[in-house]
């Protein structure tokens, strides 16, 4: 039991050492995050408003597919010449 608490806590001690390296391989400091986001951002409103006459399109032609109203169209006296 001795023996197993010697290298439990060697193995502790060993992580205590190692911890901070290991923490340290991930950080890195880049600015430009924002600007990425930015630049996503705008990418995001380009597509939505090009997505807006579509949906309206979409909207108007299914609106008119299950409308009930019929209208007749006057046909216009034709004139023939001769």
């Amino acid at each position: 039991m001795k023996k197993m608490t010697q290298k439990i806590v060697a193995s502790l001690g060993w992580l205590a050492i190692a911890a901070p390296a290991v923490a340290a391989t991930g950080v890195r400091e880049d600015n430009s995050m924002t600007l990425v986001y930015l630049f996503l951002g705008i990418c995001g409103m380009i597509i939505f408003f090009q997505l807006i006459p579509v949906l309206t399109l979409a909207y108007a032609m299914i609106r008119s597919l299950f409308s009930k109203k019929e209208e007749k169209m006057a046909s216009a006296p034709v004139k023939y010449r001769s």
